[in-house]
């Protein structure tokens, strides 16, 4: 069992909706800087829109468990949680930093399409860039 990336934000008051907690459309902004962090790594970025294949977001499910509000500070821990012929799906938590607070919980499924944006089959490289989600196997 691979170790979870996890990648930790603060949250400002421009983060927040009217009712002063964390905006939805921020939550996912969050969840996606997550995920680009733990690929920056690996790739190279600047190639990232000349290589044959591309992910897009077919899915989104997300739980949301407990406000978060300004002031606090959120982890994001993501990892691989399926893969299958031409999508996979990524898994994503977002806790409170100090008292680990399960604030939201989302899986993202992505689609892999080739330039005429038909779905092609996952590369392998790309199936080992991410790691396990526990007990996804």
């Amino acid at each position: 069992m691979s170790t979870l990336a996890e990648v930790q934000f603060h949250i400002y008051p421009t983060d927040c909706d009217m009712l002063g907690h964390l905006n939805h459309a921020t939550m996912l902004n969050f969840l996606e800087r997550a995920r680009w962090a733990l690929l920056e790594p690996q790739i190279d970025v600047k190639q990232w829109t000349k290589q044959p294949v591309f992910s897009v977001v077919r899915h989104v499910d997300i739980d949301y468990l407990a406000q978060s509000l300004p002031g606090e500070d959120l982890l994001i821990r993501s990892g691989l949680l399926a893969v299958r012929n031409t999508s996979y799906i990524v898994r994503q938590e977002a806790l409170k930093v100090g008292s680990g607070t399960l604030v939201a919980r989302a899986n993202i499924v992505f689609v892999t399409i080739g330039h005429d944006g038909r779905p092609v089959r996952v590369p392998d490289p790309w199936r080992q860039m991410l790691p396990q989600w526990p007990d996804s196997e």
